[in-house]
């Protein structure tokens, strides 16, 4: 055991590049893992590191082991979660990956009753509007609002995430309210960078036909936050998620515009590499997820406020 020990916490070191860093993901002093290191040295009669005040850098001996074990280690911890598969007990470090607002508004206030359901799981939740790699960045799974398109992922709808379009009152004092989406043409608009195509806004008629109407962008940005701080200051029209937007709308800061005219509903998906011997600790918070944002979504109240 601490002939493992000691390896684990040498790759920890080298993946982390510094003693101080690994004892913080291992949770224990640094002095601690530098006895390991020398335990491990002195027993391969090998140096494997070189350490400077500034950097560590690996040996020709350390370079050799670092590749060897860290594969070993990898190894391990995939027969482990295969084990707890067999035992059929959700637990272990879940890896998540979701949309900063999303997880800071929907998803925290979820998470104590989570962990009191499966106090055997552990999360690690990462808050990043960008499209990760799953597979590459090893995260068990991720949240996605958005239309699915094929891919080699798997996906399963958790619950409904309509669009509108929003302004403040002091905007349409002085700009008027669109009444239809061509008018859209005419009003400042505000744009989310990372849509494929964040200037064209999409509506489908109270007679079924879809329109697509492109817009004129006063600001365009990578971060929802920044546009609905706009959309409230009075820059411009917004089409937000209406989950995103919910606040603002029940207090009046917000108004959403075009109520005749529904977005192709967007969806919040949980998305994940495989469906084949999906690990119980996905399951159940998938399971969990579908379960809090069916009920909330059909709490939710869809009594938009007119603008006119």
């Amino acid at each position: 055991m601490d002939q493992l020990t000691d390896i684990a916490a040498f790759v920890r070191v080298v993946e982390h590049g510094s003693f101080t860093a690994a004892a913080d993901s291992l949770e224990v002093s640094k002095a601690v893992v530098s006895k390991y290191i020398s335990r491990l040295e002195q027993r391969l009669g090998a140096r494997l590191l070189h350490r400077t005040t500034r950097r560590l850098t690996l040996t020709e001996a350390g370079d050799a082991l670092f590749r060897r074990s860290a594969a070993a280690l990898t190894e391990l911890g995939e027969a482990e979660q295969d084990v707890a598969q067999l035992a059929g007990a959700p637990r272990g470090r879940l890896r998540v990956t979701a949309p900063t607002y999303f997880g800071s508004v929907m998803l925290a206030p979820m998470i104590k009753d989570f962990r009191i359901r499966y106090p055997e799981i552990s999360l690690d939740l990462n808050l990043d509007d960008r499209i990760v790699d799953l597979v590459k960045e090893r995260f068990d799974m991720a949240i996605r609002i958005s239309r699915m398109a094929d891919s080699s992922l798997v996906s399963r709808r958790l619950a409904p995430c309509p669009q509108i379009v929003v302004g403040s009152p002091a905007y349409f004092r002085m700009r008027g309210v669109p009444k239809t989406p061509a008018a859209l043409t005419e009003h400042d608009c505000l744009s989310y960078s990372l849509l494929r195509a964040p200037n064209e806004w999409c509506f489908r008629a109270p007679r079924g036909r879809l329109t697509t109407v492109t817009v004129k962008s006063s600001i365009c940005c990578n971060n929802d936050f920044v546009l609905k701080q706009t959309a409230l200051d009075g820059l411009g029209l917004g089409w937000f998620p209406r989950y995103f937007v919910e606040h603002e709308l029940s207090d009046g800061r917000l108004v959403q515009v075009l109520q005749d005219y529904e977005s192709p509903e967007l969806a919040i998906n949980a998305v994940y590499a495989t469906r084949r011997n999906l690990l119980p600790k996905v399951r159940a918070f998938v399971d969990f997820l579908a379960e809090r944002l069916s009920a909330k979504s059909q709490k939710t109240s869809r009594k938009p406020q007119s603008a006119a």
